[in-house]
């Protein structure tokens, strides 16, 4: 058994063959030429790698000046319906879309999800109509009109103070 090994027993046939073949001249001549025990073949000293298993972003992807990006599931309508509202795919080196596999789908299958882009300014007029939505929906419940609520003689169930209406603290962010 070569010094590689270190008194393991190799686990593919590959490995077994090597050291049967190269035994422990095979070790000697590593040494001989440098290499480290237990190094990876091809991979040089001092190069910058990143460790398996740290945390990190697993969607993190380089910023673009003047957009905002978004990824969204490929699910049925869902990247039309992004496009329908601005955002384009972002496109890598070779000019394919870049996507990522981010789960299971419904299928079973591959839930993919792919990178889109859209201008910051239209993102932002988009954010601000969003709000807007949201706070006439909140201003309906403080005054006790529940939009798609009861209507008719169940309105009658509903208990809202009169003249009080119903007090929501939000909190700012």
């Amino acid at each position: 058994m070569s010094e590689d090994t270190r008194g393991r027993v190799p686990l593919n046939e590959a490995a077994r063959s090597r050291v049967a073949q190269g035994g422990a001249q095979g070790a000697a001549a590593g040494a001989a030429a440098g290499a480290v025990p237990g190094a990876v073949a091809g991979r040089q000293r001092g190069v910058s790698r990143r460790p398996f298993g740290l945390r990190e972003q697993k969607l993190a992807y380089p910023d673009r000046e003047g957009y905002h990006r978004h990824w969204f599931n490929d699910e049925p309508g869902r990247i039309a319906r992004a496009g329908d509202a601005g955002y384009s795919q972002v496109l890598d080196d070779a000019g394919k879309p870049v996507s990522m596999t981010v789960g299971v789908a419904r299928g079973g299958g591959a839930q993919v999800a792919y990178l889109m882009e859209i201008p910051a300014e239209w993102y932002r007029e988009d954010m601000a109509a969003q709000e807007s939505g949201h706070r006439e929906l909140m201003a309906q419940i403080r005054e006790g009109r529940v939009p798609g609520g009861p209507t008719g003689a169940d309105r009658q169930a509903q208990y809202v103070p009169q003249g009080v209406g119903i007090s929501i603290h939000e909190e700012r962010r």
